[in-house]
């Protein structure tokens, strides 16, 4: 029992390393994700909210974008060792959001608000699978709403600040089989199989920052740093049962006892973020952008939940997870011809999981992925962007602490999409 406890609460808000290192999404516009996602030096839109604030001050007058990427996974496990059971998630299709308005008053400074999901997204897997007191089902979703302003100091340096309000909800589901109970002498709680566990959960408001730099070193070389703070989010959630064993007659102790239903919290830091880039037009209608980024995962070294009803077989929890800082390489280009934009690019993303603590809620491993976009100006004040990215990765764990060894297989499929207005 204790094992099952503890993994309920390990997945209550960690949830989607299969999309990028850890749980970021990182796509946030469909103009930069067919780049690789390398923006942080060229940050020439409302999108600067998230990758640049400095680069607000390349928006002149209003300027709107808004959009959504479909994320669709397919994660297999084949396991758990010495087994050779193949077991493939359910088909799922997450849509997370971003939307950004800015206007640049033309005076130095300018102004913006964004709407994203920057963290999230989840795993599901068939109810009856072989894993499933481990997880069936676990999703996040964070909003993080940003006031952003940014001030031109030169001709060549900008700079600029945001200021985040972080909302967040957490589901998770599991199935256990339960054996039966010894109550007193002759008397057993019931054996029972496929008992529901369920965790729903919001987090309290919390908030962050953002600041970034942005150097033009010439008209066509400019530089870009920006730092985004680690963020704690404090989640409440209840606990429920489903199928628990009937009390047996005439005694005092059942599952209400046992499996007490209530409320649990714990907390999630978000990491730290450092990205630096550069981007350079080689010619008027070529741009080459780079990307580097340092997340800061070290923050996520354990795991403590506080269970507001406690029994024999429920306890408060503390499990050690020792999450490693990881790096982030992205590269990418645009073409520009006549009205048409075509894009490429190519993202190496680290895992900061330790294998030893990977488990089917969130496996990971370092990923080479690639991303092609294209953007159309429909009108002068118009533009459509659309990208795709493949993200894949093989990763066998031999040496679990749960134990839960095995092989798991990733194959992800992502479409974005934006819609931008200039005014």
């Amino acid at each position: 029992m204790k094992k099952v406890s503890l993994v309920i609460l390990a997945v209550l808000v960690f949830t989607s390393g299969i999309y990028a290192g850890g749980f970021q999404t990182g796509v946030q516009n469909a103009r930069a994700m067919g780049m690789g996602s390398a923006f942080v030096g060229m940050a020439s839109d409302a999108s600067a909210i998230y990758f640049n604030p400095a680069g607000l001050s390349n928006v002149k007058g209003l300027n709107i974008l808004a959009g959504t990427t479909l994320i669709m996974p397919t994660l297999d496990f084949t396991g758990p060792t010495p087994l050779t059971t193949k077991t493939t998630s359910v088909e799922r299709t997450f849509t997370p959001i971003n939307f950004y308005a800015a206007y640049g008053m033309g005076n130095g400074f300018a102004f913006g608000v964004g709407v994203n999901n920057p963290y999230g997204l989840g795993t599901e897997w068939p109810a009856t699978w072989i894993g499933k007191r481990l997880g069936v089902k676990t999703e996040l979703r964070t909003f993080y709403i940003t006031p952003t302003v940014s001030y031109q100091l030169s001709d060549k340096f900008s700079i600029g600040a945001g200021f985040s309000y972080i909302m967040s909800d957490v589901l998770f589901s599991q199935a256990a089989d339960f054996p039966a109970i010894p109550l007193a002498p002759g008397v057993n709680l019931p054996a029972a199989a496929n008992v529901g566990i369920n965790l729903e959960g919001d987090g309290d408001a919390a908030y962050t920052f953002v600041v970034g730099l942005l150097f033009k070193a010439s008209e066509d070389v400019s530089f870009g740093v920006s730092y985004r703070h680690s963020a704690k989010i404090d989640f409440n959630g209840d606990l429920t049962f489903k199928n628990l064993p009937a009390k047996p007659t005439g005694f005092p102790v059942g599952h209400s006892d046992l499996f007490p239903q209530g409320k649990g919290k714990a907390s999630l830091t978000m990491p730290s973020d450092l990205r630096a880039g550069v981007s350079f037009n080689a010619t008027k209608d070529l741009t080459f952008n780079a990307d580097f980024m340092y997340v800061g995962w070290d923050s996520y070294k354990e795991l403590a939940v506080d269970f507001e009803k406690n029994s024999a077989a429920w306890a408060d929890l503390k499990s050690p997870k020792n999450w490693e800082n990881s790096i982030g390489i992205k590269v990418g280009g645009e073409y520009r011809m006549d009205q048409w934009a075509f894009r490429a690019g190519y993202v190496f993303d680290g895992s900061p999981i330790p294998t030893k603590y990977m488990d089917p809620t969130l496996p990971g491993s370092d990923r080479h992925e690639f991303t092609l976009g294209l953007g159309f100006q429909v009108t002068p004040s118009v533009r459509f962007d659309a990208a795709y990215q493949y993200i894949s990765f093989t990763n066998e764990v031999k040496d679990s602490a749960l134990p839960f060894n095995g092989k798991y297989e990733n194959s992800t499929n992502l479409f974005g999409f934006n819609l931008g207005f200039c005014l």
